[in-house]
């Protein structure tokens, strides 16, 4: 990113005084720029028709369409926008959910105003961002499924572009862009994801990618 150029940031929660303090907090950066805020995943979807910012901070539990389903259709139409889960909430289930539909971390509010901002740098420089708390519960819960999972998918094999599939799902990418990855298009791509799912025997996406993880570890 040109280093003259402020960081675009569109901030989306269902608390109206979090919005305002985030908003605060940001705008005396001289470095961001607020471009926009939404108190919904369908009000943020509206909002990004007019502009698109370069890293969306999105709370997980609003009304509608949460912050899952939110961050899913949003790097469905803007792959490059880079998304922050930034949350009280801490449920395994939302970090793998958020993560496998294209967050580039989970943070959650209790983070200082410095770190938030350091954390919104490094996002863009193309890390995984999760704050030490989040880190070890998702550490701990792979650890468990790992244990959960020891009988299942223990004797599957993958196809070499099943492999590469695997691999891009594991990395966080969706359906569009493993197809702009390896030239196909989205509905070779969700075939070839269903196939996967089969020889795991599952149709669960979070236990899915933990088996594909210890699969290509193995």
């Amino acid at each position: 990113m040109d280093s003259d150029r402020k960081i675009r940031v569109m901030l989306v929660d269902d608390q109206k005084i979090m919005l305002e303090g985030l908003e605060t907090l940001l705008s005396i950066r001289a470095e961001i720029e607020i471009v926009g805020t939404a108190q919904t995943g369908e009000e943020a979807l509206e909002r990004l028709r007019s502009v698109v910012p370069d890293v969306i901070l999105m709370d997980i539990r609003m009304p509608g369409m949460g912050g899952v389903k939110a961050t899913e259709a949003i790097k469905e139409l803007h792959p490059h926008v880079i998304i922050l889960i930034l949350t009280t909430f801490d449920d395994d289930a939302y970090i793998i959910e958020a993560l496998c539909n294209g967050a580039s971390g989970y943070l959650l509010k209790d983070i200082d105003g410095e770190k938030l901002v350091q954390s919104i740098d490094e996002a863009l420089s193309g890390n995984l961002l999760l704050t030490g708390k989040v880190a070890q519960k998702l550490a701990l819960n792979i650890r468990n499924k790992n244990s959960e999972f020891e009988k299942a998918g223990k004797e599957f094999e993958l196809t070499p572009r099943e492999l590469d599939l695997a691999r891009l799902l594991i990395e966080g990418y969706n359906s569009k862009e493993i197809a702009e990855q390896l030239f196909l298009t989205q509905g070779t791509v969700k075939n070839y994801l269903s196939d996967i799912y089969a020889k795991i025997g599952t149709n669960d996406r979070a236990k899915a990618l933990l088996l594909l993880k210890r699969h290509l570890s193995s």
